[in-house]
């Protein structure tokens, strides 16, 4: 019993054969319950072709040793997960009773030339996989002496073939121990590299990953049909929708169909293009996506499908828009502001000499009128040069915190009150915002004002006049987006490109200034405007306003019809 203590002390290893322990001692395991299967099956055909001869008293301390063997192992696979903190008692002591229970089928079935030997071997290589070499040499030393005392007081062999077979096959045992075991060492040695290896690629995978879920460029990967089939965090968060794989590209990018052959792409003739087109979110907002398009490749440099890089260009259109129109009005601003200066001195003259002259009694009552009507006209032209001064001249900066919510809320409550302004129009206000700008209070209802008085003009001869507003956090940015849509009657590209110009203007009797001054008074307090247009279809201003965190409260929200 020394021998089966000191096996039953060793704790199993893992070889890298079998994966994860449990894993590998279901395997050992499994094939434990086949070899008993196997004896099984060798017994009956064994019994079977002895024919009438064979004692049921001999066999039936085989079958008790069998059938016990069978409801060990099947306890111990039933409650395989309970067990595991005793995995390595059970399994020296099942490897201990499978050399016992050989040795007694060796004992019933013959010594001599018995079929059954090989069996212990079979169990000192299980063995070995399991405990390594210091435990198969300990099983071997077991078998051993079973083997030994079999041999001693088994009839069959005697004498000098006695000392033959008992140190053959113990030679044998300790050989198969000993290569069983070195032979789970390497194994276990390789596992160890190969587990190690393993850690190494799915680090390099994780890393990967990593970077294609942070890269600020949106990914998309297709197949060959243009269906999506991986994104990364950049294109979700660009696109702004989360349910992108299994969708077909040309529905994301209609555009794309017309301008990307993805069969030319796939004969190689093109090894990537690079476009820009126009994106429109769940919300219906537009965006102007920069797409690049080039094949994907496997190892064997064959093209499985497609992958494309892209980034939102909306902002970068939309600065260089506005540093397009600051350098615009700045010149235009800079010369006009000179020639208001030159006319307002001679207007003043002119102005005085025909008072003058209107004070006389010797001029008819048609030239008074006359003389009324160009001091009429003068006066205008002063109200035109004081707006416009007060256009190009700079504003104190002042920083008091502004609701655009209650503010643009103010605002619609008074055009629709307005007589002058086209009546029944219906107002759609969604005011989500929660972030408090912070500005000049009369100056930002003025700019609002300009733009929303403007957009009630745009509709004066449409029939379906309905005016869209709306306010929401850009958090991620740190800004308020309020955005104006009319149904009015939109412009075209020339008109789109010169509506913040002074003195530009498409309304009879418009002095051209509002739209300037509005643009001015928002550049001014750091926002930037955006304007998307077609004719006919109407207009909507995009006005992103800064907005850190200062002050925030919890958003009104409001629809009116």
């Amino acid at each position: 019993m020394t021998t089966l203590n000191l096996v039953t002390n060793l704790e199993p290893t893992e070889p890298i054969g079998f994966g994860t322990e449990q894993r590998r001692l279901l395997v050992i395991e499994a094939s434990r319950v086949l070899f008993l299967v196997v004896i099984l099956l060798v017994s009956l055909i064994f019994q079977a072709s002895q024919g009438p001869f064979i004692s049921l008293d001999v066999w039936l301390p085989f079958y008790v040793l069998l059938t016990v063997s069978f409801v060990f192992n099947s306890l111990y696979l039933y409650n395989f997960e309970n067990l595991e903190r005793w995995h390595g008692w059970i399994n020296s002591t099942l490897f201990a009773y499978d050399a016992l229970f050989v040795t007694f089928l060796i004992y019933y079935t013959g010594t001599s030339q018995s079929i059954f030997l090989f069996l212990y071997l079979v169990n000192i290589i299980l063995c070995g996989l399991v405990f390594q070499r210091r435990g198969s040499l300990l099983l071997a030393l077991w078998t051993s002496i079973l083997f030994s005392f079999l041999m001693i007081v088994g009839p069959s062999v005697q004498g000098q073939n006695l000392y033959f077979a008992v140190g053959l096959n113990n030679v044998a045992f300790f050989a198969v121990a000993y290569l069983g075991g070195l032979l789970s060492e390497q194994l276990n040695f390789m596992g160890v590299e190969l587990v190690e290896r393993q850690k190494d690629i799915e680090a390099l995978r994780d890393l990967n990953q990593m970077i294609v879920d942070n890269m600020a460029t949106g990914l998309i990967t297709t197949d060959l049909s243009g269906n999506i089939t991986q994104v990364n965090y950049s294109a979700s968060r660009i696109l702004e929708d989360s349910e992108l794989m299994g969708r077909q590209l040309f529905e994301l990018f209609p555009d794309l169909k017309s301008t990307i052959d993805l069969r030319t792409i796939q004969r190689g003739d093109i090894q990537a293009k690079r476009t820009e087109l126009d994106y429109k979110n769940f919300r219906g907002e537009k965006a102007t996506i920069e797409l690049t398009l080039g094949p994907l490749r496997d190892r064997s440099k064959s093209i499985i499908g497609f992958v494309f890089t892209f980034q939102d260009l909306t902002q970068i259109k939309r600065l260089e828009y506005a540093m397009r129109q600051q350098e615009k009005l700045a010149a235009v601003g800079q010369l006009a502001a000179g020639i208001a200066h030159e006319i307002r001195n001679p207007l003043a003259s002119i102005s005085g000499s025909i008072q003058l002259l209107s004070s006389s009694n010797s001029y008819t009552a048609e030239e008074k009128k006359l003389m009324r009507i160009v001091l009429k006209e003068i006066d205008r032209l002063n109200n035109l040069i004081s707006e416009f001064l007060d256009y190009v001249r700079p504003h104190t900066r002042i920083e008091d915190p502004v609701n655009l919510n209650s503010l643009l809320q103010e605002i619609l409550d008074f055009v629709a009150n307005s007589k002058s302004l086209p009546s029944a129009v219906q107002q759609e206000v969604t005011l989500a915002s929660g972030r408090t700008v912070f500005g000049h209070r009369d100056k930002l209802k003025q700019a609002l004002l300009n733009i929303i008085i403007n957009a009630y003009q745009a509709m004066e001869k449409s029939t379906t006049r309905v005016l869209r507003v709306s306010t929401r956090d850009l958090d991620l940015e740190q800004r308020v987006q309020v955005r104006i849509e009319d149904l009015g009657c939109g412009m075209d590209s020339a008109n789109r490109s010169r509506m913040f110009e002074p003195f530009h203007t498409t309304k009879p009797g418009g002095t051209g200034l509002g739209l300037a001054i509005a643009h001015k008074i928002l550049d001014s307090h750091g926002a930037s405007i955006a304007v998307e247009s077609e004719q006919g279809k109407g207009t909507t201003f995009i006005i992103d306003f800064p907005s850190p965190d200062r002050e925030k409260s919890p958003p009104p929200k409001r629809h009116i019809a």
